[in-house]
């Protein structure tokens, strides 16, 4: 959106001169008009309020209850969550397990056609048996590996945002350095009404994690 610095207010002063006020209005309708976009706009000092008010939640919700924040910020993003994340490193846990023990599995069948005990028919039996299941096993563990890692990502970034979103519960006055340490974008869309409430849609996309709704 474009900030325009002088946008005439459609009320009156007592004086009778309309008064002015800064506004973010649609740029896409500035440059050009009705063929590329709505008239939408919006105060900046309304605006600012709105962005103070959902920082001062965010902070709030990750000093008190940030494991829940978390969650909820994962679960969003369409991540694994937390239980699902345990879920995945249990079934990695028991891959390598039965890998480990499909290896000594292998070992003794060798042994024992080589001690006589098992006759060689069978022990290529065992060992296409064996192969065939490390083989899936090998194969299931790089797709949970991978699961994880992209998880882990996940995870490691809501940590980030987490520990910046939390000193700002006392914020008074959104400066620029602020603003650009925390905020990616905003989308403000155009007003509309339900049962004869007028509404906006406004999404704050914060650094790391994006929108993040409560």
């Amino acid at each position: 959106m474009r900030i325009l610095k002088d946008y005439r207010s459609r009320k009156r002063h007592a004086d009778g001169h309309f008064g002015g006020f800064q506004a973010y209005a649609c740029n896409r309708y500035m440059s050009g008009g009705k063929a590329a976009c709505t008239s939408h706009y919006i105060n900046c000092k309304v605006l600012t309020k709105l962005l103070l008010l959902d920082i001062h939640a965010k902070a709030m919700l990750a000093q008190n209850s940030p494991a829940a924040l978390k969650e909820k910020i994962l679960t969003q993003k369409n991540a694994a969550s937390l239980e699902q994340t345990k879920a995945l490193r249990a079934t990695l846990e028991a891959v390598d397990k039965r890998l480990a023990e499909l290896e000594k599995l292998v070992v003794s069948a060798y042994e024992d056609k080589v001690k006589g005990v098992m006759p060689e028919a069978l022990c290529v039996q065992l060992m296409n048996r064996y192969e065939d299941e490390r083989r899936g096993k090998l194969e299931q563990r790089t797709q949970l590996t991978a699961q994880l890692e992209a998880t882990q990502e996940d995870e490691q970034a809501t940590d980030e945002w987490l520990t910046i979103i939390r000193d700002y519960a006392q914020l008074e006055e959104l400066d620029r350095p602020t603003l650009l340490r925390l905020v990616k974008r905003i989308e403000v869309g155009e007003k509309y009404e339900i049962a004869g409430e007028t509404h906006r849609d406004i999404k704050i996309y914060y650094n790391f994690v994006g929108y993040v709704e409560l």
